[in-house]
């Protein structure tokens, strides 16, 4: 049971970033108060903290945030368990009690107790999952009262590097919080995901990380086998960077143009094929993009399907497949499932199964969101007070006066917010065009050059050339002015100013060949070259 006014932090350290929560129960709704990331790749690689300072100072800074948003300080958290290390074994363990014995709950805590104590090299016990008991020969989930010679436990321990919880003890050592207690996010995730009809006929959910993908099956409501992968969506940022590009750049690539079926991407305007102008004014077909990020998504599926059908549970999933984490923004990431795990029912998960959740105007979270599932899970898995002095801050459901300040700034935010993605719309629009007019061009001066008294081709080349220069127009430098100066629209910009130099180039160069033909196409120009030919000759 959850402490009565009892405000719960929890903390997610991810392999993209640090992230903090913090949230109280109040008549049965838990209230998120605040909300706090640090964007990091150097931290925690695959659910390790390999850089105990660098993870030490993004806490830090988490925990002030939510500090100033609480106005109080943070005593304890909670901190979820997962990464490349976590994996589930099983274990069997038989008592033979010698004459026919009522079994008590002594038995089993006997039994349990022994299981746990089984020893994992380099490998602790993170969490466990009784499966069922054997009594002789009848199978109970509850053997309690059942009178029997032999009994037979069968459980699924749930071990993971020792590392794993010492770096996270010594980080927050450092900070000087408590921790409230571990929780295996792979558990707290498919708890409140998904719906009751689904752990009861067997399910399979995949959480496409960042640096690793885990997949926790369940049947008859319990959970089955936890398998964590060591790929993520890092590993397709790090395959475009194959490109030549940057990561910051890769990472632009993929949510600007993945496709988990690359065959369903568009194929671009007039019969020509799309291109991705690099920041160094390469260009790059979108089908290569796309049928990278294809390649790798597939390979991650590939590794999924022969988990699930290792775990024996393949063909006793009717709940089929359901997906979440930053993998599951991907576009036809179902149609993808279907087509390389066979199963025909394929769920995208963008929120948690429970309703009774009340996000702040203050924070930034978005419960509408895959990658936000894991850490409002651990929220609600907590039930310790995580705080030092009681809540004065104002209550989130009854400050009316409070909530139209917020509403007021989120309205003039979503205005600013709305004009952005025109301007960037119109830029994007602005790029593809200069696009199409750069191929174009250049199109024209070859045709120009292999037909050079053609005179229609030369006016059509001129008409051509001022349509060129009415593309960037007024309307694009005051769309522009909108989105300089903020960093997510840098790369954008960015394009579209090499895009134009390299148009004007293209313009400079068709202007100049059509001088040059002109000159030769007039009576000097032919007497000139009449007069070259006999010298020749």
């Amino acid at each position: 049971m959850v402490e009565q006014e009892a405000i719960i932090v929890a903390i997610e350290l991810g392999s993209s970033k640090i992230s903090g929560i913090a949230g109280k129960m109040k008549d049965g709704t838990m209230q998120i108060l605040a909300y706090a990331e640090d964007r990091t790749t150097d931290c925690v690689k695959r659910g390790v903290v390999y850089n105990i300072e660098k993870t030490t100072l993004s806490i830090k800074t988490i925990i002030s945030k939510l500090e100033a948003a609480l106005k109080m300080q943070i005593t304890s958290t909670y901190i979820g368990l997962g990464g490349q290390s976590v994996r589930s074994v099983k274990s069997v363990v038989q008592k033979n009690m010698l004459t026919p014995t009522y079994i008590t709950q002594a038995h089993i805590d006997l039994i349990t107790d022994e299981s746990h104590a089984v020893p994992y090299e380099d490998n602790e016990l993170i969490g466990f999952f009784t499966q069922e008991f054997v009594v002789d020969t009848n199978v109970a989930a509850d053997p309690v009262g059942i009178m029997g010679t032999n009994i037979e436990g069968k459980f699924l321990n749930v071990i993971a590097n020792s590392r794993i919880r010492n770096n996270i003890k010594t980080t927050f050592e450092n900070i000087g919080i408590d921790i409230a207690d571990y929780r295996l996010s792979a558990f707290d995730l498919a708890n409140n995901i998904l719906t009751d009809a689904e752990k009861r006929s067997g399910t399979a959910l995949i959480d496409f990380g960042a640096g690793t993908t885990t997949i926790s099956v369940l049947k008859n409501n319990i959970v089955r086998q936890i398998i964590t992968l060591p790929l993520g969506i890092n590993n397709i940022t790090q395959d475009l960077c194959d490109l030549q590009i940057e990561p910051s750049e890769a990472e632009q690539l993929m949510l600007t143009y993945a496709d988990a079926v690359a065959e369903t991407a568009d194929g671009g305007e007039n019969g020509q094929e799309p291109v991705y102008t690099t920041s160094d004014g390469r260009t790059i077909p979108i089908r290569e993009i796309r049928h990278i990020i294809e390649a790798r998504l597939q390979e991650i599926l590939m590794n999924v399907g022969n988990q699930l059908h290792n775990s024996d549970y393949a063909d006793k999933l009717l709940g089929g497949i359901v997906i979440t984490g930053g993998g599951a923004n991907i576009p036809n990431i179902e149609k993808a499932c279907t087509n390389t795990l066979k199963v025909d029912k394929v769920r995208v998960a963008k929120k948690l199964i429970p309703q009774l959740i009340k996000n702040s105007d203050i924070t930034s979270l978005s419960l509408e969101s895959p990658t936000t599932c894991t850490i409002v899970s651990l929220l609600l898995s907590g039930t310790e007070n995580c705080v030092g002095e009681e809540y004065s801050g104002p209550d989130i459901f009854t400050n009316d006066e409070k909530n139209r300040e917020i509403a007021a700034v989120k309205e003039a935010s979503a205005k600013l917010q709305q004009e952005e993605n025109e301007a960037l719309e119109y830029i994007e629009q602005t790029k593809n065009q200069l696009r199409q007019t750069i191929l174009k061009l250049q199109q024209t001066s070859e045709a120009i050059t292999n037909d050079e008294s053609n005179k229609k081709l030369i006016k059509a080349a001129e008409a051509f050339i001022d349509e060129a220069h009415d593309i960037v127009s007024e309307d694009y430098s005051r769309y522009k002015d909108l989105l300089v100066g903020k960093d997510k629209y840098k790369q954008s910009i960015r394009e579209a100013d090499i895009l134009i130099t390299k148009c004007d180039e293209e313009i400079d160069n068709l202007q100049q060949q059509i001088k040059e033909v002109g000159k030769k196409n007039s009576l000097f120009g032919k007497l000139n070259k009449w007069v070259e030919d006999i010298l020749k000759e």
